[in-house]
């Protein structure tokens, strides 16, 4: 079954004003699927650094290949398998100063290579491509941002479902490869995809060994351990008997690679005592799912905290998508201090806020509103609104302390009728 991908418009608008696009994000999360889409619609030749005789044309005479591909536009596949090509890139863009010459794809942070950060800076804009989001799976084209900071989110009808479901939903998590796979298929495409990232792709960034991999491998299942909490650096370290700066480094090669994110905090001008620790969160639920051996009946029944790390992080991995083709710049944050927290802060262009708290429980008491009417207090004239995402049925608006609010059912994100 074909899925639209949300972003595919803001690409194509991308490509009438830079030189290069390049769209990044982890394996198999559909960037060549989505390349040779616009290729076709715009007349680009396709070239992919998987095929072994492309490959070793442009290692072996960059220039030559990247002068060749500039006679027409061009799709680049998997550009960091073939780092010799950025400076020539470079060069002929300079040289032929038009927009729209190439569309790069990249399955490592291109602007993490320090030889594609220093050879393309200002002349090549990236974008993310994440999994599928829910709304793409239901073939909605909205942007979930953009209803949340418009205040329209509540116009929507929806068709409620089970929490069981809803579960089912986020162990599955948004790759392709698993999409309407049984279980046992999914955990053995898990399987085979984290061991490629470990023993492919970890080089693309960094120089490992042997060794190195190993100790990444356990850092990766000791971070789903920890999705969606606080990013202890000192902890991890003594358990994996390692410096907290090689924590970090790993860490920051994971990122590089997809898997996972820092999610940093959130000061305000009058907050008091705030934590400046990050929080680690998971691109996808279904790899962290896998990592964790999530047995789904064992999650509903004595695993409460268990699930509600699973359903922060489903909703961390849904505005992560969203933002990558919301109207505004929005960035994701979490706020702290040392008697309040909200899960997540959306910030537009450093501008206005609102704060999202995330309940794994069918029902809302007005007690956990506290730490949003913390966030609306400190933050002013800048917090424009505040949101509980729970398993519940109901939309229902909340008041505290002055303060509007509203709780939204999970099923808005996965089944909802467009206006």
């Amino acid at each position: 079954m074909f899925i639209q991908r949300n972003i595919k418009p803001f690409i194509l608008e991308l490509l009438e004003s830079f030189k290069i696009v390049t769209i990044a994000g982890p394996r198999q999360s559909g960037k060549t699927t989505l390349s040779k889409e616009i290729a076709k619609e715009l007349g680009f030749s396709y070239y992919t650094m998987d095929d072994e005789t492309i490959l070793k044309a442009a290692k072996d005479d960059p220039i030559t290949f990247a002068k060749q591909l500039a006679k027409s536009p061009a799709v680049i596949d998997e550009i960091q398998m073939a780092i010799e090509l950025v400076k020539a890139l470079k060069m002929v863009v300079d040289e032929e100063n038009r927009n729209g010459m190439f569309l790069l794809t990249g399955s490592a942070d291109l602007f993490k290579m320090s030889a594609i950060n220093e050879s393309l800076a200002g002349r090549m804009v990236s974008v993310n491509l994440f999994p599928f989001s829910q709304y793409e799976i239901n073939h909605k084209s909205d942007n979930l941002i953009d209803m949340l900071f418009g205040g329209k989110i509540a116009d929507r009808d929806f068709k409620a479902i089970s929490v069981e479901d809803q579960v089912d939903i986020m162990v599955k998590g948004g790759f392709a490869a698993v999409y309407n796979k049984s279980e046992r298929v999914s955990n053995a495409w898990f399987e085979s995809y984290i061991a490629a990232r470990i023993e492919k792709d970890l080089s693309l960034i960094k120089r490992v060994s042997q060794e190195n991999k190993s100790e990444i491998f356990k850092l990766l299942s000791l971070l789903a351990h920890n999705n969606a909490n606080l990013l202890k650096y000192n902890s991890l370290s003594q358990h994996l008997a390692i410096k907290d700066m090689t924590v970090k480094s790993d860490i920051e090669i994971l990122e590089a690679l997809y898997l996972v994110k820092r999610v940093n905090p959130y000061f305000t001008n009058r907050g008091k005592r705030e934590v400046k620790t990050p929080k680690i969160h998971f691109t996808d639920t279904g790899l962290a799912s896998h990592l964790l051996g999530i047995d789904k009946e064992a999650l509903l029944l004595t695993q409460r905290e268990q699930l509600g790390n699973l359903v922060e992080n489903f909703i961390y991995t849904e505005l992560l998508k969203h933002t990558t083709y919301s109207q505004k710049t929005t960035k994701i944050y979490h706020y702290r201090d040392a008697d309040y927290e909200v899960d997540f802060v959306l910030e537009q262009s450093n501008t206005n806020i609102i704060g999202i708290e995330v309940k794994s429980s069918t029902n809302i008491k007005s007690s956990e509103l506290r730490g949003l009417v913390k966030l609306a207090e400190n933050s002013g004239k800048l917090f424009k609104g505040g949101f509980i995402f729970y398993m519940g049925e109901h939309i229902v608006p909340m008041q505290k302390d002055g303060y509007k609010f509203l709780v939204l059912p999970i099923s808005l994100l996965v089944n909802y009728s467009a206006l």
